[in-house]
């Protein structure tokens, strides 16, 4: 939990930092693209990687670091309907779907490849998956385990292990629902404006609450990582079709 912590306080700053120097700072497209991104992903994935680092098994288990064609189908789905869902909000409370409609002259060279492909469709989805549904949740879900009365000392060593049914719900119901504010609120520190931290945070919230189930139901972080890749490619599809 400390970890998880530091890396969210460590991303949080260096994605505000890199905001402040990019509105003070001329610099070209390319660079402000990339750093935004690497603001987030060295904290988070550094985090990670030392978590890691200090266990002498694989890290697969620990992190539920598996993919079954199942997951895929899953993934699939679920990415679909939460991009719905978000887009039924996004019309109920504003009248317009974020994207759609929206015509714009895609970019070129590494804007094009990296900022708008690469980086929000592939790269993105597998690091803040692997830490907030692999590190984040799971830390939050053997915590409040451990914190319940009775039986801590099982849990504190095994997750939720020893726990009933209703227990391990319990727990689970709380890790997704703080892995998803804390995923919802690393978006809206990249936001520039209130409208569009309600629009950005509203949807990693909705998005963070369906990864957050599916991980916990399934075990895997599989369909979470697909799901990630087809609720952003979704929408950049959208948008670069119109």
């Amino acid at each position: 939990m400390t970890a998880a912590a530091s890396g969210i306080i460590a991303a949080l700053f260096a994605s505000l930092l890199w905001g402040g120097v990019t509105r003070t700072v001329v610099m070209s497209p390319e660079i402000q693209v990339t750093g935004a991104f690497l603001a987030v992903w060295v904290p988070l994935g550094g985090t990670v990687i030392a978590c890691l680092s200090r266990r002498r098994r694989s890290p697969a288990p620990a992190l539920g670091l598996r993919l079954t064609w199942l997951d895929v189908l899953y993934g699939i789905a679920l990415g679909l309907l939460a991009r719905t869902a978000v887009g039924i909000l996004e019309l109920v409370s504003s009248g317009r779907i974020a994207g759609f409609g929206v015509r714009l002259d895609p970019p070129e060279g590494l804007l094009l490849w990296f900022g708008v492909l690469l980086a929000p469709i592939v790269i993105g989805p597998i690091i803040e998956e692997v830490f907030f549904r692999g590190l984040v949740l799971r830390s939050v879900e053997r915590s409040t385990a451990a914190g319940m009365p009775g039986r801590a000392d099982m849990a504190g060593r095994a997750g939720t292990a020893g726990r009933t049914d209703s227990e391990r719900v319990v727990a689970a119901s709380i890790a997704v629902v703080v892995s998803s504010l804390v995923f919802a609120l690393l978006h809206v520190a990249q936001t520039t404006s209130i409208s569009e931290a309600w629009r950005i945070g509203g949807a990693s919230l909705v998005f963070g609450l369906a990864a957050g189930a599916v991980t916990v139901l399934t075990g895997r972080l599989g369909a979470a990582v697909i799901a990630h890749v087809v609720f952003n490619g979704s929408l950049i599809v959208a948008v670069l079709l119109a």
